[in-house]
């Protein structure tokens, strides 16, 4: 295998400290790097001293102060070596100073403060000792005793994670790996998801280093800190810590972070095959080949692998995609009233987590697959699992399908069907059902893919052991985004022993159920209705084919899980219980443990949990909640408009050198183009300086772009990248400033659009004059283009939430269209006002109140027609959204023997 292109599966056993691993890296200091810079030491270091005592004796020390005369008399040539040699002598002092800092800051795994004009010199004896620490030359004692521990200790056999399925994992033969099991069986759950890499024992006088392993995995090696800190108090297998930061040992094995590239993940030690239960033996045959399909099929979903799909972890993309899909579905009824702040904290970390484009994507190709079998008159394949990343769409099958359609390969003797992105076709909106409505994404594995069970196919009850605490999240986490996921509206969840605000989160589709006897003898009465071949059933009607999933989050006594057992078939039905704690009967046995490590050993697979705790269903039921509630304000009052730093307008936005955009698509103008890989994260940090005109904390800074933490090189290298991209001004001031103190702004010749809207509305408040308002107000909408922060890249501008900045940028438009429309149309003009309220609907197209000036307007220029033509558009927008009482009142008016589509369709 080439090493070049592929990781090692991670041995945990104690054999591992005795290998020569080959390393796999080119980046590898020479001997004569080594030694040269040893040369080059030690000759400025005592050669250069020796040589000035030789040529010109001790240093020229003044033993007095001169004189006023002696200062005005003509220097000889004497005295020129004199003052020539006391500077090299000075110098020399001063590079032996910095060497001493350079020394010391490495030994202790840091990076040197700067020595006082020092400059070249501290940077020479940067590059000097930096060279002979990094090679190990001065750790040599420490390691050379490592290297010699690690040839006396045991080898044999490695013990290796399996790969091909089942429950067991290989095992060691040697005596020596079976005395130590349980302390490699403590660090390898300790280590369980995390990225590990394993130190390379010395090669031809190469030593492995910090630095080194930083700049190959994390792309800078001035991430070593990251590393160091990671490691410094954990406890290698040969009782070792890691003390210094140049001193790692060959065989430890180092966690790094998230992002390090060509690292693979540990991997759960596989789970004991769950007994079977009794009567489990007559389960039908294709829930049956679900157990066992998994052989070839799936069986790499949990193990370590040697790819690196994802740049993020822990889970929970999908389960937050679907969250902020409800979220923006229930917001296009109304505005509705600010949030509490742990919940717009909530909403930042969802915008953070959420992999929409995935989310999306997924529901697609699954009501297109769908719309393809349709076409061939065949019944989707029967899905138990997917496995989905950005690029790739996975469905694992149970009984086995051979032929596949287009766009899709059948791989695994027809147990996996495979989808890919180099054959997906241009996304379009879909009317399909979806035909797996009850897929519920469980977590991520260990590469970053996606790994949902359909939950109708498990044939029997879910259960969910393990940490108790911690199953009852990941059970809310699936009744949670079995009620909020695009493809999951056929679903109606009933929840048992979870949180109470579940219920308020998303539409309708998730109701608590206080008692559980009573919720049993409901489906029981069902059962006939709930117990059908659901796939055929969706695609023979095209209709709406509900099917029910009941929650538990606690383990049910022992004759309600008995009755709860009755309920479910022996294969795929329109119900699915889903039960945290340990079930008898249970078909497929899911364990979790106190990290969130979720293993299904019926199905290989090993994640990374979804999960959802107490105080983060609090949060978005409150967001929910916020959303339902308009904002309240006293009659007669308008909506606030914050104060903009600068009073910028209209015209020095026009004029403006650099502008940033924030009222629609994102934008910074004026400035050179960027690596489309340095783009997003430049363009943010510059979007929140204009969003923040008063100074701003780097660390602030850190938080809101990285909400998961960022070193202070990083940090300063993105300000660093985004004062570059700015530029300077004519007088060569930088557009990014930054003051004593290390706070950041931006000057006041950056222009931002939000500033300049609130100044001219602010101004059009203040006069007295309607024609000068009218003005004002026109000059003001005409910058507003577009919803505000539309389109920003996925996993950004959480900090946008927090601010509530969206909320409040569509309430002063909403506000200012109102107030324009009602003074065109007061002054007669009918057909400014319904301009006034289109510019308003740019920004707000749900604000029925816009909707009601544009039926006036086009009532009062075209009659009943331009009535129609209005509910037309509305009904496009409002698809979903009940009208208010005041809109069909006004519909009823202009049209009181019409009953228009528009309206039925709004309402419905």
């Amino acid at each position: 295998m080439d090493d070049s292109n592929s990781s090692p599966v991670r041995a945990t056993d104690p054999a591992r400290f005795g290998r020569m691993v080959e390393p796999s890296y080119a980046s590898q200091r020479s001997t004569a790097e080594v030694v040269g810079s040893s040369i080059a030491l030690l000759a400025l270091v005592v050669g250069l001293p020796v040589a000035l005592f030789v040529l010109s004796g001790p240093p020229p020390i003044p033993t007095s102060v001169p004189s006023l005369r002696d200062l005005a008399q003509q220097l000889s040539v004497e005295d020129l070596l004199t003052v020539l040699v006391a500077v090299v002598w000075l110098t020399w002092a001063y590079f032996l100073v910095c060497v001493v800092v350079e020394v010391i800051a490495a030994r202790r795994g840091g990076l040197a403060r700067p020595v006082p004009l020092a400059g070249p010199l501290q940077r020479l004896a940067q590059v000097l000792v930096g060279a002979l620490l990094l090679s190990g030359l001065l750790a040599a004692p420490a390691q050379a005793s490592m290297v010699a521990e690690a040839a006396n200790a045991p080898t044999g056999p490695v013990a290796s994670a399996a790969v091909t399925g089942g429950p067991s994992a290989a095992v060691t033969s040697s005596a020596a790996a079976q005395s130590t099991q349980t302390d490699t069986a403590d660090e390898s759950d300790s280590l369980t998801g995390k990225r590990v890499y394993d130190v390379k024992a010395p090669k031809e006088g190469y030593h492995d280093n910090l630095w080194d392993i930083a700049e190959r995995h994390l792309g800078d090696g001035r991430r070593y800190k990251e590393i160091y800190e990671l490691n410094k108090d954990r406890e290698q297998l040969d009782g070792r810590q890691l003390d210094l930061a140049r001193l790692i040992q060959p065989g430890w094995g180092l966690v790094m972070p998230d992002d390090a590239t060509g690292v693979a993940r540990v991997s759960a030690p596989a789970a004991p095959a769950a007994p079977a239960a009794p009567g489990e033996a007559a389960q039908s045959e294709a829930s049956g080949e679900v157990a066992q399909s998994g052989a070839p099929g799936a069986a790499t979903v949990g193990a370590a692998s040697t790819q690196d799909d994802a740049a993020w972890m822990a889970g929970g993309g999908l389960l937050a995609a679907g969250l902020l899909g409800a979220l923006a579905l229930q917001r296009r009824r109304g505005i509705g009233r600010r949030p509490d702040g742990d919940a717009l904290e909530g909403e930042g970390e969802l915008r953070f987590t959420a992999t929409t484009t995935r989310s999306s994507w997924l529901d697609r190709a699954l009501r297109d697959l769908a719309m393809d079998c349709r076409g061939q008159s065949m019944t989707p394949p029967p899905v138990y699992a997917v496995i989905v990343n950005d690029d790739s769409i996975d469905l694992l099958l149970a009984p086995a399908v051979l032929d596949a359609v287009d766009g899709w390969s059948v791989e695994d003797d027809g147990r996996r069907w495979h989808h890919g992105r180099d054959h997906d076709e241009p996304a379009t909106a879909s009317t399909e059902v979806a035909p797996y409505p009850a897929l519920a994404s469980l977590g991520v594995d260990a590469d970053g893919r996606d790994v949902l069970v359909d939950l109708e196919a498990a044939g029997g009850i879910v259960s969910i052991a393990g940490d108790g605490s911690v199953a009852t999240e990941v059970a809310a986490a699936i009744a949670v985004q079995c009620a909020t996921s695009p493809w999951a509206e056929a679903v109606r969840v009933s929840a048992s022993d979870l949180p109470a605000g579940i219920a308020d989160i998303g539409d309708e589709r998730i109701r608590i159920v206080d008692d559980l006897d009573a919720a049993a003898a409901e489906y029981e009465e069902q059962l006939d209705r709930l117990r059908v071949d659901v796939l055929t059933g969706r695609m023979g009607r095209r209709a709406f084919v509900p099917t029910h999933l009941l929650v538990c989050g606690s383990e049910p006594g022992s004759d309600l899980a008995a009755r709860l057992g009755g309920l479910v078939g022996n294969g795929r039905q329109a119900l699915s219980i889903v039960v945290a704690g340990d079930h008898k009967a249970a078909r497929w046995r899911l364990h979790v443990d106190e990290f969130g490590v979720l293993s299904i050993p019926q199905l290989n697979l090993t994640v990374t949990a979804n999960r959802i705790s107490t105080a983060e269903v609090d949060a978005v039921a409150e967001l929910f909640a916020a959303s339902r509630e308009p904002e309240r304000t006293d009659a007669g009052t308008r909506t606030p408009i914050p104060q903009p730093r600068y009073a910028h307008d209209d015209a020095a936005w026009t004029t403006g050198a650099r502008r940033v955009g924030v009222l629609g698509k994102v934008s910074v103008s004026g400035v050179g183009d960027l690596p489309a890989e340095r783009a997003n994260l430049t363009t943010e940090l510059i979007v929140f300086l204009a969003m923040h005109r008063d100074s701003v904390h780097p660390h602030v800074l850190a938080g809101a772009l990285w909400p998961r933490g960022v070193s202070t090189d990083v940090l300063e290298a993105a300000v660093e990248r985004g004062r570059a991209w700015l530029g300077s001004d004519t007088d060569g001031s930088h557009f990014l400033l930054e003051d004593a103190d290390g706070r950041l702004s931006l000057s006041d010749a950056v222009v931002c659009d939000w500033d300049c809207v609130r100044t001219l509305l602010l101004q059009s408040r203040a006069t007295q004059s309607p024609r000068d308002e009218i003005d004002l107000l026109r000059r003001a909408l005409k910058m507003m283009r577009a919803t505000p922060f539309e389109g920003v890249p996925e996993k950004r501008y959480g900090w946008v939430a927090h601010d509530d900045a969206i909320r409040t940028m569509i309430l002063v438009a909403v506000d200012a269209a109102q107030r324009l429309a009602e003074l065109l149309g007061t002054a007669g003009d009918p057909d400014g006002a319904g301009e006034a309220a289109q510019a308003g609907l740019r920004m707000c197209p749900s604000s029925q109140s816009l909707w009601r000036q544009l039926i006036r307007s086009r009532y009062a220029s075209a009659g009943v027609a331009g009535v129609q033509h209005t509910l037309d558009q509305m009904s496009g927008q409002l698809t979903g959204v009940a009208l208010d009482s005041e809109t069909e009142a006004l519909i009823e008016e202009f049209l009181p023997d019409t009953h228009s589509p528009a309206t039925g369709n709004a309402a419905g």
